[in-house]
């Protein structure tokens, strides 16, 4: 689901890529322990998550992928900047990419966005190595039921309906055959969950 003209605002400002790099890249960091040689990001935006990635782990492969054909036209512009990057447009829940082809998986709270949520798990488990990771930060249906988020689910485009509660998401990525480790927080009152599955086979 595309986002709306306050969502693209919101993922495209000083405030977000700031709170991506202080926070966002810290936690990665912490939590990723296996081979980053080819890594993919689901939901790249403009491409300040490549950069994030490019100066932690320096993988010999990046891909990013976003619905969003204006926003990979703007992380295009970053990609002369990135060794070994490459930027696509496609569906996370239908990924045009080779099966056990990445070691790590990035989602820097996408797969709340994309109705077909399901799908996008298995497809992540599809195109992981055997024992490669996912790293994960999302908003679950709690969000929007507490805190800021019950006043901001009235100006976000969310697939609400069919989003998941944080128990449904950690539960299909075990059904997959996924290791789960799942931290929880608040930010500036926004509830979220984030963590690593390691896929066991």
């Amino acid at each position: 689901m595309l986002m709306n003209p306050i969502e693209y605002w919101a993922m495209n400002n000083p405030v977000r890529g700031l709170i991506q790099r202080r926070i966002e890249a810290p936690r990665l960091q912490q939590l990723v322990k296996g081979r980053t040689d080819t890594v993919l990001e689901i939901g790249c935006g403009q491409g300040e998550g490549a950069e994030i990635i490019q100066n932690l782990f320096q993988p010999r492969e990046y891909v990013g992928i976003d619905l969003d054909a204006k926003m990979v036209g703007r992380a295009r512009r970053r990609e002369k900047g990135l060794s070994n990057a490459r930027f696509l447009q496609g569906d996370a829940a239908k990924l045009p990419l080779t099966e056990k082809s990445f070691d790590l998986v990035v989602d820097f709270g996408i797969i709340h966005h994309v109705p077909n949520w399901r799908d996008a798990l298995t497809e992540i488990q599809r195109i992981l190595k055997t024992d490669g990771e996912f790293f994960f930060e999302e908003l679950p249906v709690e969000t929007w039921e507490r805190g800021i988020g019950k006043p901001l689910k009235k100006l976000l485009t969310h697939p609400y309906d069919e989003m998941f509660r944080q128990s449904e998401f950690v539960t299909e990525l075990e059904r997959l055959g996924f290791d789960v480790e799942v931290r929880e927080a608040s930010l500036i009152g926004l509830y979220h969950f984030w963590g690593r599955a390691t896929k066991a086979h």
